[in-house]
């Protein structure tokens, strides 16, 4: 269903949508502090698990464990996580630090895969979304205790929701109830505009990037689920 945010299913290109929506409902979680939870164990796992799907030498292994490496200093003293006696860290707000994450969340979801199957479930970076057919409380209170465990498992925490019909997850807005997806604004995100007619140095001030990236660029602006 959701892969990098997209809502399509993984299989099929986006072609299958959600039958019977009445019968479904949403869990949504979030992974708690994300980036700096993922362990060398975490990662050796992941690269293990990629292994199996395309070559990666000793060498890349060497490499990518080699910028682990993070150096922060406090009145010149280098600092370490608590708990840690080397400097292993995957930092935020570097293109290295995302691809990372991509990794190991491909490894969390092959997890939750072969728990809950392929076909609903899917993670950006730090969210989740899962779709489960005829989930009564109980039911929906198991799964929730049973991904609370996984994760740990893992090394990560999670907050968790559950037995939900309407979810907001990234940009959109998802509804069982009448089975659309909408455009979803966060209440403190006020967009910003530049107009149209604006002079051309106006315009250049607008960074490239956001002209070409978002996140569900595949999405239509309202739609079915």
């Amino acid at each position: 269903m959701l892969t990098n945010g997209e809502t399509r299913h993984p299989s099929s290109n986006g072609s299958r949508t959600i039958q019977d929506k009445e019968k479904y409902t949403f869990i949504s979680f979030d992974i708690v502090e994300f980036y700096p939870s993922i362990t060398r164990s975490l990662l050796e796992k992941a690269l293990t698990m990629a292994k199996d799907h395309t070559h990666i030498s000793n060498q890349d292994v060497q490499i990518i464990m080699h910028s682990r490496k993070s150096l922060l200093f406090d009145n010149g003293t280098p600092w370490m996580k608590k708990g840690h006696n080397d400097l292993f860290d995957v930092t935020m707000g570097s293109y290295d630090g995302a691809e990372v994450c991509e990794l190991v969340g491909l490894y969390i979801l092959n997890t939750l895969a072969r728990e809950y199957g392929k076909e609903y479930i899917g993670l950006y970076r730090d969210d989740g979304l899962a779709a489960f057919k005829n989930t009564n409380g109980s039911k929906a209170d198991r799964i929730r205790k049973h991904m609370i465990s996984l994760f740990k498992e893992l090394g990560l925490n999670i907050t968790i929701d559950c037995n939900l019909k309407i979810t907001n997850f990234l940009d959109v807005t998802f509804n069982l109830n009448t089975g659309k997806h909408y455009p979803y604004r966060k209440p403190n995100d006020h967009p910003v505009y530049i107009h149209r007619n604006s002079t051309t140095h106006q315009h250049h001030q607008v960074p490239a990037s956001l002209n070409q990236q978002t996140y569900l660029r595949h999405l239509p602006r309202r739609g079915d689920l």
